[in-house]
């Protein structure tokens, strides 16, 4: 085939279609378009890049199932990944709320416990508060009621001395005379 009708068959310029066709056949690779723009002369079966030819076409159609078909197994997975990936965000965000509704109700429960400690401990403060005037009161009265006592017990202690002597002198005299019996 002469170049014109390969221009014709495949359109574009030559140089264009052996680019394509080194692509889509490596066994021709990067020598074959390089052979090709030398200028060379050489011959290529062209029944092996003719889109007519049975095997070429029956090859070609089941590279190309074969690729829909990785293709669509592919986007299967994808499709099953993205799924799945929404499914597991969906199941974290709905535990991420359970976990938040569930803290939320224990601040609200220990606000209350600390809202009892602090009035308890505003009782407690009071009566504190309280005991602690009572005891200076008590304190106060048992003061004035020592100074009193000891008002009262001087002129006791007065009488107490007077006698006292005398009540001394009184057990000598006995002591004596408990003495003199026995000798």
């Amino acid at each position: 085939m002469e170049p014109q009708g390969f221009k014709q068959q495949y359109g574009g310029s030559p140089d264009q279609n052996l680019l394509h066709l080194s692509t889509m056949y490596p066994a021709c690779g990067p020598s074959f378009s390089s052979r090709v723009r030398s200028n060379d002369q050489f011959h290529v079966p062209f029944h092996v890049f003719s889109p007519n030819t049975l095997s070429v076409s029956t090859g070609s159609t089941l590279n190309d199932e074969a690729r829909e078909n990785r293709v669509s197994i592919i986007n299967e997975r994808r499709m099953k990944r993205v799924i799945s990936n929404r499914e597991s965000a969906r199941r974290s965000r709905m535990r991420k709320k359970k976990l938040i509704e569930e803290l939320q109700i224990q601040v609200g429960q220990v606000q209350a416990i600390n809202h009892q400690l602090s009035e308890k401990i505003i009782l407690l403060l009071e009566n504190n508060n309280q005991m602690l005037q009572e005891n200076s009161q008590l304190k106060e009265k048992v003061s004035s009621l020592q100074i009193l006592l000891s008002d009262l017990m001087n002129p006791l202690r007065g009488r107490e001395e007077v006698t006292a002597p005398t009540a001394n002198m009184n057990s000598l005299r006995s002591e004596t005379s408990c003495q003199s019996i026995h000798h």
